[in-house]
């Protein structure tokens, strides 16, 4: 009797299995470079995998492996800063926390700790600069609000907002207006090479917020602290001192939160300099750290270059996303993972995947640039079980959208 329940059970995964293939066969994610790997993870069982162990530009899917180091490393409270006072001296460091007077979080920690000291105020600067750009970015997105600049002591977000109503701009932070002067341009343009900023003239009454990086350096953060708490704040490059003791405020989550469901390019790079702040790692040295550490032998394999999935040198494999997504699976609570990622038809870069089967929920993060569109997650079917998928397509001679849509056609393949 046992023999005949898992020979039905072998048929019925035999027939899934075909069936998804001749999905995958007839969708034009066969025309493209493209790999699928979908899991059972009550049984263990690979349902579907087709260029399960070839490479492929992850894009924003990467952040899922940022999540799970992040969420391993940092614990649930965000280290916001690191701190050492002496008898007339406030000494204050970067921990890469993107919460510090950002619009969104509206962490004011930093700031209150800062206003409330009548000592000297002296930022530690890094003895060695962070990169503000991943290798592989494009640097022509140097004006988009996704491409901020890294930094151990992000303000701001490490963006200026602009935004207009009555024909007046509104500008924020607001010490930036003085390099702000109106221009022939369309929208809002930074010089490439320094702080200085183009408006477009204000036919109509309102302008809708636009954001721009600023670009970054410890005088600017300096700069910035002095004319936010009016006081005088100095910088010099000092290595943490080993006594610093660290500032914690909020909840990590509520930067995954964004991370996963906007998929915030600015927050996923932040997160590593937050490991390196935590573990005492040289920043640039980051990722390399983390592939030694135990638990990690299976990223030796994967070509992992930045946090958020923005460069175009990342390298991974479907099975590499399953293997991060049972992972998650078991070390995440599942209501917090699904309130963290975002869910088709409902929340974040998933609410206009709408086109599902009928009792079937996904928990996904997507990823795209250019010529590619990308998802891995969960898939939970009308039955109650709980799937991992990996669908990875590049070098799609079509628009993002045509991809999309044929990443989400063959999902409904699943039953």
């Amino acid at each position: 009797m046992k023999n005949l329940a898992f020979l039905f059970l072998l048929a019925l995964a035999s027939c899934q299995s075909s069936h998804l293939q001749i999905a995958f066969n007839e969708s034009s994610l066969a025309q493209r470079s493209s790999g699928v790997m979908i899991k059972d993870l009550s049984t263990g069982k690979v349902l579907f995998e087709k260029n399960a162990d070839q490479y492929f530009m992850p894009a924003s899917n990467m952040k899922l492996l940022t999540f799970l180091q992040a969420n391993r490393i940092l614990g649930n409270q965000i280290p916001s800063f690191k701190y050492r006072e002496t008898k007339d001296t406030l000494f204050f460091w970067g921990t890469g926390d993107i919460s510090n007077l950002h619009p969104g979080t509206k962490n004011t920690a930093l700031r209150d700790f800062l206003a409330a000291s009548s000592k000297v105020l002296v930022y530690g600067a890094p003895l060695k600069p962070l990169p503000i750009m991943g290798s592989g970015w494009a640097w022509d997105d140097y004006n988009d609000h996704y491409s901020a600049d890294i930094s151990d002591m992000p303000l701001y977000g490490n963006l200026v907002s602009f935004s207009a109503a009555q024909r007046r701009w509104n500008i924020m932070p607001d010490a930036f207006a003085s390099v702000a002067k109106t221009g022939s341009t369309l929208e809002v343009r930074r010089n490439r090479l320094k702080n200085e900023f183009t408006l477009p003239e204000l036919k109509t009454e309102k302008y809708g917020e636009q954001q721009v990086p600023f670009m970054t350096s410890p005088d600017m953060t300096a700069f910035l602290l002095s004319d936010t708490l009016h006081k005088s704040v100095e910088t010099m490059p000092l290595a943490v001192h080993p006594d610093a003791r660290i500032f914690y405020a909020g909840k990590m989550d509520s930067l995954y939160v964004p991370m996963l469901h906007e998929s915030d390019n600015a927050v996923a790079e932040q997160l590593l300099v937050m490991i390196a702040a935590e573990k005492g790692w040289d920043p640039t040295q980051v990722i390399d750290n983390l592939k030694k550490e135990p638990g990690n032998e299976f990223m030796k394999d994967i070509r992992w270059i930045d946090g958020s999935g923005l460069s175009r040198y990342n390298l991974i494999r479907p099975k590499d996303f399953i293997y991060i997504l049972e992972a998650l699976a078991r070390e995440v609570a599942p209501e917090r993972l699904h309130a963290l990622l975002p869910e088709a038809n409902k929340t974040g870069t998933m609410r206009n995947v709408q086109d599902i089967n009928p009792g079937v929920r996904i928990w996904a993060k997507s990823g795209s640039f250019g010529n590619t569109y990308d998802l891995s997650g969960y898939y939970k079917t009308k039955d109650g079980k709980t799937l991992a998928f990996s669908v990875l397509s590049n070098l799609g001679n079509t628009s993002v959208r045509e991809i999309k849509k044929s990443v989400v056609e063959f999902l409904k393949a699943i039953h």
